[in-house]
């Protein structure tokens, strides 16, 4: 039997009738196409079909002109989404789609574009700064709805007034990293008990790779030969949307595991890979095209590595604290050691020696005394 909301009904004639979106005007009304069949299932599949078959399924836009300052906001995102959406990484994409749909739709959605005012955008910061939510994140949805309205401009809908976008100052974030007995005892537990995902742990607390980049791994990419680690590939869960079906299930899942480019042109690098690295590389060396930490074609995603890391510090009785840490750990530990910063910003994949040391250079007390005692050694 057909479902409420699905836009599928039985016809006076006996047939069935499928509905779905051809197109929306440059107002955001809906114009909807029809397929027909024998039966319900037969229409159905039809729909799906026609929907999987379309990549920018409910985004596309007929445009008979250009837009007006009366169109709302929210048909200026359905036009301004069609605008990006093969310009950006999917991940990318996905992302800006959950900005818009929890903060921006809600507060301003209705809206109409000449209505907008500094006022309201202003009142949108202060109620999401209420609500607990980061500087970061805020900075984010100033900077897709200035993206949004900029778009609309471009298409000749202009807000009533002058929009001044405040600044937000991203504070940075204290992050918690092991005491180093935690990191030493973390380490020789995984040496002592070497299988994939351990081998997998040690190459992220050696060389600060993201968890992304470290799901991303295959065999191929240690270049024993040369010494080196490639990252040509990064792991992430995002919104199906391109309604790709699961070929398990037949079914459209609304998120998929997309394997992708890493995070930004830096991103894709070269990392020197140190000697315990290599022998264990060699000692533990399986085929080429399989997944370090899985040992087979299928990668481990993100959210499992996780989890799966946290069940190993409750493992070794250490504090828990986010795999993300390992990253700036490695940061921490090479500063601490007097390397350069530059090769450090190159490892990470950073497009700038600020970034590094503004987001991961965060020194221990106990190494700062030290070298407050060293100084004092000099002086005297």
């Amino acid at each position: 039997m057909c479902r409420k909301g699905e836009n599928i009904r039985k016809r006076k004639d006996g047939r069935w009738e499928a509905r779905y979106i051809k197109w929306r005007d440059a107002d955001g009304k809906i114009h909807y196409g029809s397929l027909y069949g024998k039966s319900y299932n037969e229409v159905k599949e039809k729909r799906r079909k026609k929907i999987a078959e379309t990549p920018a399924y409910g985004l596309i836009v007929h445009k008979n002109g250009r837009l007006n300052s009366k169109a709302a906001f929210e048909t200026v995102i359905i036009m301004w989404k069609q605008y990006i959406r093969h310009n950006i990484k999917d991940s990318t994409f996905s992302n800006y789609e959950a900005i818009i749909k929890n903060h921006l739709l809600p507060e301003l959605g209705t809206i109409p574009i000449r209505k907008i005012t500094d006022r309201q955008i202003n009142q949108l910061i202060q109620k999401k700064k209420q609500q607990g939510l980061a500087d970061g994140t805020i900075h984010i949805i100033l900077s897709i709805l200035r993206s949004i309205l900029n778009y609309a401009v471009k298409e000749g809908a202009y807000t009533s007034e002058l929009i001044h976008y405040p600044h937000i100052n991203v504070s940075r974030q204290t992050v918690d990293i092991m005491k180093l007995s935690d990191y030493y005892r973390l380490e020789k537990f995984l040496t002592a008990n070497m299988n994939n995902f351990h081998f997998g742990l040690l190459i992220c607390m050696n060389t600060g790779i993201r968890v992304g980049e470290l799901s991303g791994l295959r065999w191929e990419d240690i270049k024993v030969e040369q010494n080196k680690l490639q990252i040509r590939r990064t792991v992430s869960r995002i919104k199906n949307l391109d309604h790709l079906i699961d070929p398990k299930t037949g079914k459209i899942p609304q998120t998929i595991l997309h394997v992708g480019s890493p995070k930004t042109e830096y991103s894709s690098r070269e990392i020197p890979l140190p000697d315990k690295l290599l022998f264990y590389a060699n000692q533990f060396r399986q085929k080429a095209n399989t997944y370090i930490l899985t040992g087979s074609e299928k990668c481990m995603e993100p959210r499992a590595i996780q989890r799966r890391y946290a069940s190993l510090l409750k493992k070794c009785q250490i504090p828990p604290i986010k795999i993300h840490a390992l990253r700036h750990q490695f940061s921490c530990r090479w500063v601490e050691h007097g390397f350069d910063t530059k090769s450090l910003s190159e490892i990470l994949g950073h497009t700038s020696v600020k970034t590094t040391l503004d987001l991961y250079v965060h020194i221990q007390s106990d190494i700062k005394r030290k070298y407050m005692n060293e100084m004092m050694e000099l002086q005297m």
